[in-house]
């Protein structure tokens, strides 16, 4: 909020001040009114459509910038409405139903339908998402790798279509997950094993001496590949879209798997060039071919020098006419943007990315895929199309293996090379880690009257900065979806450059996971920053409850206005079954008008016929 400081005037005239202070009183009442119409997720009028849900207007979908009004004086709604119990698994925007009720003329040949669309503000649902019948705090953490209860993802149709691949099981009232996938039904573990074993890594580590750290699972199922790649200190991106397989980023993400709702459509996936070491597609049935293999180029985007490609599926070993001949039009394609194959043993074949742009300059005039213009910034990617182009390397990067990365974990703490491209100094970078090491003990100190063992497994940072509030909960045995608003999208791939995972993302809308996602979300600033975008409190205060598991905990860093606007909003959101908030310890990144607030979500429910 902009405060402004009263000044010092001359004495006038009675008359005048009279004229004067009835001016200002009036103006006051004006404030007051058009204040209220315009506050962060106030409404002038509510309906109800036709699924019995709540849908905002229009007015009070994003507040007037000019208003000069205090946080204190927003209008703050007698009560927050909950969602018809139909809407348990609501992602804002990935809601197919919307996209049909709106019309939207998406391509489904090329997936656009499985991509980010999100309603406009008057369709956007504005209600509290009820969790299903019988749902049960989650299992945890290392126990639901292995299973997860029924009651709360009561979706079983993967564990009769996948039965012959091991994916899950149907035991009594939980689900069990044997660690097998479509080309791996022994095993995830036996599996990763053989792919070191390809690439001659020693010890069977693909983690190879720590130069092995960040993955892509495209395609993931319900990311058991992922989940065994934990034990050798690998973190990967699953990834898979919400089709008719709609569940199993629910499952992987109920299991606490680093994962996410992705898809190679149309756009470039939500992370900077060169952020991954090894891509994985074990049957993710993608035609790579299409478009001018506009998605194969997406991964090249994404991969580091030399990173790798492993790619089990039957064009990749069988014989028969069909897949024969999609095998070698693949093979021509990796041969013209110059990657060579590395390993190939039974149903796997690994590709290997070039370390330099030499080969791409020593290829025959007019071949494609070409090279990508001197002017496209391969970082960009929220809401950026694909390219069916090759990113080449900078001068800085060209025979830089790794993009000159040091091994995991020393890689957590070191600063980065790309740090000069977003004009922070190494300095900076480790005064950032060192504060922040800081702030997330007196964060746990006032968490720990609370926090159970292994209470807190799924962690978002809304708004991520350099990074350091999840390399500050490294040694705790947590995973941090680390969030990139869009007005700081260039420092993503310091991110990924320390070995951590995240996505670029507007909050001004919906985050594309599932309800119930996350044990604790941290927001430092998110509100200033929404604020200054003009968007509204109330919906960003909805969205989190919507992804925020029950019993789970939001801590909340920001203005001391904003936190006490926050605050009337604890029992409307149902997360007043505990809550903290004090003054913090100042830092190099502190105002002197910081304050925290640290609350808990309870766990309710509603009746199994109800309507809101």
């Amino acid at each position: 909020m902009k405060h402004f400081r009263t000044e010092r005037v001359r004495p006038t005239p009675k008359l005048f001040t009279y004229v004067l202070v009835g001016f200002i009183a009036l103006l006051g009442l004006t404030c007051l009114y058009y204040g209220s119409s315009f506050a962060p997720g106030s409404r002038k009028s509510d309906e109800f459509d036709g699924s019995n849900h709540r849908v905002r207007t229009g007015i009070g979908s994003a507040r007037n910038r000019d208003s000069v009004l205090a946080v204190s004086l927003f209008e703050v709604p007698k009560s927050v409405p909950i969602c018809d119990s139909r809407h348990s698994e609501l992602i804002p925007c990935l809601d197919r139903n919307l996209h049909y009720q709106l019309k939207l003329k998406l391509n489904l040949t090329l997936m656009e339908h499985y991509e980010h669309h999100c309603p406009p503000p008057e369709r956007r649902f504005n209600c509290l998402v009820p969790p299903p019948v019988g749902y049960k705090i989650p299992l945890r953490w290392p126990v639901s790798r292995d299973e997860v209860w029924k009651a709360n993802i009561p979706h079983t149709h993967l564990a009769q279509e996948k039965s012959d691949q091991n994916w899950m099981v149907v035991n009594g009232d939980k689900i069990n997950f044997p660690g097998g996938g479509t080309h791996f039904h022994n095993g995830a573990d036996k599996y990763i094993v053989s792919l070191a074993q390809m690439l001659k890594f020693p010890g069977d580590k693909l983690n190879n001496g720590g130069s092995i750290r960040s993955v892509l699972d495209v395609g993931c199922g319900v990311a058991s590949f992922g989940a065994y790649l934990l034990s050798h200190d690998i973190i990967a991106m699953s990834l898979a879209p919400n089709d008719v397989h709609q569940n199993q980023i629910q499952f992987a993400l109920e299991r606490g798997i680093p994962s996410t709702l992705g898809v190679l459509g149309t756009k470039r996936l939500p992370y900077p060039s060169r952020s991954f070491e090894l891509a994985h597609c074990s049957r993710c049935r993608i035609d790579w071919l299409q478009r001018d293999g506009i998605l194969l180029l997406e991964l090249d985007r994404l991969l580091r020098p030399g990173g790798y490609f492993v790619y089990s599926s039957p064009e990749a070993y069988a014989h028969d006419p069909e897949n024969r001949k999609i095998g070698i039009a693949m093979h021509d394609l990796f041969k013209r943007m110059c990657w060579k194959v590395v390993a190939k043993r039974d149903q796997s074949v690994i590709w290997g990315k070039p370390i330099s742009n030499s080969c791409y300059l020593k290829r025959d005039p007019g071949v494609l895929p070409p090279l990508c213009p001197s002017g496209d910034d391969p970082d960009a990617t929220w809401n950026v199309s694909m390219k069916a182009c090759i990113s080449p390397y900078s001068v800085r990067m060209h025979k830089e293996r790794w993009s000159g990365l040091v091994p995991w974990p020393r890689r957590l703490t070191a600063p980065p090379p790309r740090l000069e491209e977003i004009g922070v100094t190494p300095e900076q970078f480790r005064e950032d880690t060192e504060t922040w090491r800081l702030r997330v003990i007196e964060y746990w100190k006032l968490l720990k009257p609370m926090v159970q063992k292994n209470s807190i497994r799924n962690v978002m940072d809304m708004s991520s900065n350099l990074g350091g509030f999840a390399a500050a909960l490294n040694d705790k045995d947590v995973w941090v979806m680390n969030v990139m608003p869009v007005q700081s999208s260039p420092r993503m791939k310091i991110i990924y450059d320390r070995g951590l995972i995240g996505a670029t993302h507007d909050w001004c809308e919906a985050f594309d996971t599932y309800p119930r996602t996350f044990d604790l979300i941290h927001a430092w600033n998110t509100f200033t920053e929404t604020q200054a975008r003009g968007c509204s409190f109330e919906d960003l205060l909805i969205e989190m409850d919507r992804i925020l598991r029950p019993e789970g905990f939001v801590i909340i860093r920001d203005t001391t206005d904003n936190i006490s606007y926050i605050k009337k909003y604890l029992t409307l959101l149902k997360w007043d079954k505990w809550s903290t908030e004090t003054t913090p310890k100042g830092d190099s990144l502190s105002t002197k008008d910081d304050r925290v607030l640290i609350a808990r979500k309870k766990l309710w429910s509603v009746p199994a016929n109800s309507a809101s």
